[in-house]
């Protein structure tokens, strides 16, 4: 860690006032933050002095939603299975459940975080603020509120209509009078019903 920590030290004066990345700032304060305990203090005022700040509480409540994710994957595969085994006489284990669930599964949370960072950084840089941290908990909440056979790029589309519509007109992070991701899931309802929904089968 101590080769991280030198590499962003070194490449900090560009991201300062006066550097030629100035303007990515927002960017490069998230992940040094992120990735080490930030350096801010409080001036006045009665604080606890602890290295815990908004990040690792919501990367706290992250870790917490691990078993649900783990669940959610498993129980993708065995509803597969378990249909499959209606027509046939095939019957998978854990492992062949466990895979099945992460190649439905994880590409969702990869879209979902990627989206909806970039989205918060880019808002970041133009209000020149810092990157708020609830996406780390809306980043893993929109995956499990969706369906497992939604296509990717409305996942994308309604993680853009989250964190603008749900969270940022209404300021950020503990402002907003909307769940960021019962609004995407209320979105793809709405914009998209036949794809959430199903009309197939009908």
């Amino acid at each position: 860690m101590k080769l991280f920590s030198n590499l962003l030290d070194s490449i900090k004066p560009h991201f300062e006032a006066g550097g030629k990345l100035e303007k990515m700032y927002p960017a490069f304060d998230a992940i040094s933050s992120f990735l080490f305990v930030p350096a801010h203090a409080s001036n006045s005022g009665v604080h606890i002095r602890d290295g815990i700040d908004l990040k690792r509480t919501m990367i706290t409540v992250v870790l917490a939603m691990i078993p649900c994710l783990l669940f959610g994957i498993w129980n993708t595969g065995h509803q597969h299975y378990m249909a499959i085994s209606q027509l046939t006489d095939i019957g998978e284990g854990f492992m062949e459940k466990m895979l099945f669930g992460m190649v439905k599964v994880l590409p969702i949370v990869a879209v979902s975080y990627s989206v909806g960072l970039t989205v918060e950084f880019i808002g970041a840089i133009i209000k020149k603020e810092q990157v708020n941290e609830g996406f780390l908990v809306s980043g893993m909440l929109i995956p499990l509120v969706m369906p497992v056979d939604v296509p990717l790029w409305m996942v994308g589309v309604a993680t853009i209509f989250a964190v603008i519509i749900g969270k940022e007109v209404f300021g950020g992070t503990g402002m907003n009078i909307l769940n960021p991701a019962l609004t995407a899931r209320a979105f793809l309802f709405f914009a998209y019903p036949t794809k959430m929904s199903g009309d197939f089968v009908w």
